[in-house]
């Protein structure tokens, strides 16, 4: 067990303060010894990249999802150059699709309706009912939470 903890460590692809939990279970249950637990426990404070240890949760999926679509845009691109060499005519871009901002409904006139679609707090909803006149916090019920396209529909994208 040590040398796959020491590997895991060499790596570098750890959270400092999840490995360390494990060293400390680890040792605990007799699968190293106190001298181990002492080297793995300071080999990984030494190996710790701060992006990985440091860094909010919602930060590092920022940095990832700001990655990923710079890869995406990337790879439309170089899909675009080379339908355009090929003799053919790039695809136009998709039409972005409306999430307009959730305003109170006054009334019956101005209510929501089953597969209208807002932004709540920062996040995407579709809604479940006619004459919705509740925000998704309010009636839960009454809102289902969009989720991000699938790979395979980002693809189809492309």
């Amino acid at each position: 067990m040590y040398e796959i903890v020491k590997s895991i460590i060499e790596s570098g692809r750890y959270e400092l303060a999840d490995m360390l939990r494990k060293i400390d279970t680890l040792w605990v249950q007799n699968e190293l010894t106190e001298e181990q637990k002492k080297e793995l426990a300071a080999l990984a404070r030494d190996k710790a990249i701060p992006e990985n240890s440091y860094a909010g949760l919602q930060e590092q999926i920022d940095t990832l999802y700001q990655t990923v679509s710079e890869v995406t845009a990337a790879i439309s691109d170089l899909t675009d150059r080379v339908t355009i060499l090929e003799g053919g005519e790039p695809p136009a871009p998709p039409e972005p699709e409306e999430w307009p901002e959730y305003v109170q409904p006054t009334g019956a006139h101005d209510a929501y309706n089953t597969g209208d679609k807002i932004t709540y707090n920062g996040q995407h909803y579709i809604c479940k009912m006619d004459g919705c006149v509740w925000n998704p916090s309010d009636y839960p019920a009454g809102w289902e939470l969009a989720t991000e396209p699938t790979k395979e529909e980002n693809t189809e994208q492309l």
